[in-house]
């Protein structure tokens, strides 16, 4: 059984890697955090920016973390999509450039096709809610390295604000070339680079989006856009495109 955690760049995936080699003293896929590959050679689960290459085409990359995966070949595995809010993730992520935001709605059409085990987590209750992260922890399974216990809800609770700061700490020294995080001081702004954001562009983002899922996909959203996700009619489809 492969664990698979499904992430736009800057959607947490920092955050529950240090919380996965804290705990259970796990290596997990990226730039050392808290220990080195020569140390522990295994990684705790696998990752991907674009599982489904939709940003990356005809690529797909084998390893590395946009990776391709397969979502047939996904049966008995579990599927972790982790979501944030798509107009944090246009412009922080993808640089308001629509073909690098693609990948976020291949997350989503991957997370569909999945034949694992699969469930949807969200950014902003990883960061706010140890409860979130105690949950995404026991979906993934991962196994706590020799002499090693998997962590209680209680302690992943009691640490929280420690593990908190130093997550962000070394975020900002490993992430410096592309800005650190920008919210360090404020990390439940959940909504601080969608307002460089004009109104107009906020909408192509939604039309976007609502041109490449599935009603059903755009329900995964409703917590940042609750209003009609139907799916787009030929008119919308025409306005996507002026």
């Amino acid at each position: 059984m492969t664990s698979f955690v499904i992430s736009a760049p800057r959607s947490g995936m920092n955050w529950l890697r240090f919380c996965t080699e804290e705990f259970y003293g796990r290596r997990t896929p990226g730039k050392t955090s808290l220990i080195d590959r020569a140390d522990v050679p295994g990684e705790a689960f696998l990752r991907s920016h674009d599982a489904l290459n939709w940003s990356r085409w005809p690529m797909r990359r084998k390893d590395g973390l946009w990776r391709y995966v397969d979502p047939a070949q996904t049966e008995g595995d579990r599927v972790a999509l982790i979501l944030r809010d798509p107009l944090e993730t246009f412009v922080r992520s993808a640089g308001k450039r629509f073909w690098d935001f693609r990948f976020y709605a291949g997350n989503i059409r991957f997370h569909t096709l999945a034949r694992a085990e699969k469930a949807v987590f969200y950014y902003e209750d990883l960061v706010a809610d140890p409860g979130a992260m105690a949950d995404l922890l026991e979906f993934l399974q991962i196994t706590p390295a020799p002499g090693r216990v998997a962590p209680s809800r209680g302690e992943i609770a009691a640490r929280w604000a420690e593990l908190g700061a130093k997550s962000r700490a070394m975020y900002d020294t490993k992430q410096a070339v592309g800005g650190g995080s920008q919210t360090r001081d404020r990390p439940t702004d959940f909504s601080f680079h969608q307002k460089k954001l004009a109104e107009w562009e906020k909408d192509r983002v939604w039309r976007f989006l609502r041109h490449r899922l599935s009603a059903d996909e755009l329900r995964l959203l409703d917590r940042y856009h609750p209003r009609d996700t139907g799916a787009p009619g030929w008119l919308e489809r025409l306005r996507y495109w002026l």
